[in-house]
């Protein structure tokens, strides 16, 4: 099944830098990646049972619970920032054969709910639209293909962010980045047997420039990742996880050393690694459900938490 979505990640330390509470080098540290596939799709990730139309859910429920500064560090704050969004999926896979495999077409749609808590300090406002940034793609499938005679299914597609999300200037967090991303991928899943196989996805990401201003968040890259066993009959589980880093600094004007220069900040790259159990369950040839949790960690200018994800996919 085709289960390959962007994560949309909000943005949600552009409110903590506004914050004056906040040390100076987080304070400075602007603009922040945009969204990334951060854990929704990772068991057999690679396979699609054929041509057809697909309909996917994912869900997931971010908390965080402590925010890292560049160096990895825990900056002394107690506001906690967290989300919870759904994201909700079309595919159309056709029989049109491109490079030896089926070609395609999708659009992810999501709606997003943030909240913010401070015992101790000021509380960012938030933008109460639900909207995030609509995401269109093409994609090419191949299908069970061999590689050293064991069965391999990948695909290849090119992701479009669209600033369609809910933004206003007057708040601290909006469920839209409020610029363009392309995102490039390629996601594969390899059996080395029957009953125990691995699947990654790997992105890269490059940004635009945030509409009406000069500001440029660097490219960075996203992988999922996952070892899976069949457990029982149509059960199968996994220790799965993703990591992003990013690969580039944020540059203001073309200058890449403004963030440096200007405030005193060694280094504006974000990083986070999640690793976490999941189960699937195969309930017929449409319908898979696949629900996992992680664990954050390594985090760098960003928060670090907890994630549980759900996701549902339906062959029409």
């Amino acid at each position: 099944m085709i289960n390959h979505l962007p994560l949309y990640r909000n943005l949600i330390l552009s409110a903590i830098l506004l914050l004056s509470a906040l040390p100076l080098k987080l304070l400075a540290q602007d603009p922040i990646l945009p969204a990334a596939n951060l854990g929704l799709a990772n068991m057999t990730d690679g396979i699609t049972p054929g041509a057809g139309i697909y309909y996917a859910n994912f869900t997931q429920l971010y908390q965080a619970h402590s925010l890292k500064d560049g160096l990895g560090h825990t900056v002394p704050t107690d506001l906690k920032i967290n989300n919870y969004f759904t994201i909700h999926q079309i595919v159309y896979l056709s029989n049109k054969k491109v490079f030896g495999g089926l070609l395609g077409a999708t659009v992810f749609i999501p709606v997003v709910r943030i909240s913010a808590t401070n015992n101790t300090g000021p509380v960012p406002t938030i933008n109460n639209g639900f909207l995030g940034d609509i995401i269109i793609a093409p994609a090419i499938v191949w299908g069970n293909r061999k590689l050293f005679g064991k069965p391999l299914f990948h695909r290849a597609e090119l992701d479009f962010f669209l600033p369609t999300g809910s933004y206003n200037p007057k708040y601290d967090i909006n469920p839209g980045s409020h610029h363009y991303t392309i995102s490039a991928h390629y996601t594969f899943t390899y059996f080395l047997s029957p009953g125990f196989s691995i699947s990654a996805r790997n992105h890269l990401n490059y940004n635009t420039k945030i509409i009406g201003s000069n500001v440029l968040p660097g490219m960075f890259y996203n992988v999922n990742f996952s070892l899976e066993q069949t457990i029982y009959k149509t059960f199968r589980a996994e220790i799965c996880g993703y990591y992003l880093k990013q690969l580039n600094q944020d540059s203001n004007n073309g200058d890449s050393h403004y963030y440096q220069d200007n405030f005193g900040i060694t280094n504006t790259k974000e990083r986070v690694l999640g690793i976490g159990p999941g189960l699937s369950y195969l309930a017929n040839q449409r319908l898979v459900m696949e629900g996992k949790v992680f664990f954050e960690t390594a985090a760098q200018n960003r928060e670090q938490g907890i994630r549980p994800a759900l996701q549902l996919s339906y062959k029409f």
